[in-house]
């Protein structure tokens, strides 16, 4: 049923109603958060449809998150390839699987370059999947591990570019950052990859990426980059203040249209978010501080 060419599996004629299909974005964790409300509207439209939710080896330690979101997912698949996709073992198990469709058959695209002046990425995401999505929020389910743990915070400070990129935030800020949240009494988690520095004044605890998403969760808020992160915490609302870059995408003037929606965040920005003023940030903290106690 399944040929592939170029590297990309193309799906036959089949229409609705699909009875199996396999459903991922080759993305990183930001990227596999935001397509869940593409997910859930296609859960939606298609009820009697089997759902294996799909990610690359390279990030699956973001699985865990999605156990138990719906009774349609019947496997959550680790793929083998990431930018060689799909690789042999990858094309054996999708042609004995004989999938309906397979959403996306390749690597989304874009329609427009500028379509954050129109829609916002969430809707962008799932449209680039053959989705028309109905909702920009995201809804997991709160893991049963979370142990809130009061006068704490946790620092995600370090763009997946870091220390080059627009999204980028220097040493000397993110010191500055924490500094303020010591000197307000929390202790300061830092997430980050262990080749990244401490910062000065934060507690580092090694562990896995859902390790790092429990910890956010336990945490009274997150401040964070332009990050996978970010759209954790609007999975479930949690209070966050979000350093963002304009210049991520130039053909735009503002990143309104990428900030996850969360109801208990606050977003900055500038055309590099290192310009972000400390002010600025340090007055959203205690906003932050006033609501979470």
């Amino acid at each position: 049923m399944w040929k592939y060419k170029l590297k990309s599996y193309k799906y036959s004629n089949k229409k609705p109603p699909y009875s199996k299909v396999c459903f991922g974005i080759r993305g990183q964790y930001g990227d596999i958060i935001m397509q869940e409300p593409g997910l859930r509207k296609f859960i939606k439209d298609n009820p009697n449809t089997k759902i294996v939710l799909a990610v690359s080896k390279k990030y699956e330690q973001i699985l865990p998150l999605f156990e138990n979101y719906h009774e349609n997912i019947i496997q959550l698949k680790v793929f083998e390839g990431y930018d060689d996709w799909p690789t042999n073992a990858d094309k054996k198990y999708i042609e004995e699987q004989e999938f309906d469709a397979m959403f996306p058959p390749d690597i989304p695209q874009h329609a427009q370059n500028d379509w954050a002046n129109y829609r916002h990425i969430t809707t962008e995401t799932a449209l680039m999947i053959g989705v028309d999505s109905d909702t920009t929020n995201i809804q997991l389910n709160m893991p049963e591990s979370v142990v809130k743990e009061p006068n704490t915070v946790a620092v995600h400070l370090f763009s997946s570019k870091w220390p080059g990129g627009v999204r980028s935030i220097s040493i000397e800020k993110q010191t500055a950052i924490v500094k303020y949240l010591n000197d307000k009494g929390y202790k300061v988690y830092q997430l980050s990859a262990p080749d990244q520095p401490q910062i000065k004044g934060t507690v580092i605890k090694q562990g896995t990426y859902y390790d790092a998403c429990l910890r956010v969760l336990s945490c009274d808020f997150l401040v964070s980059c332009d990050s996978g992160m970010a759209w954790v915490a609007s999975g479930y609302d949690h209070p966050m203040l979000g350093l963002f870059s304009s210049n991520y995408n130039t053909l735009i003037n503002t990143t309104k249209n990428w900030w996850p929606v969360n109801s208990n965040a606050s977003y900055l920005e500038a055309p590099m978010a290192n310009y972000i003023n400390n002010d600025e940030i340090f007055r959203e903290i205690d906003k932050l501080i006033e609501r979470t106690k």
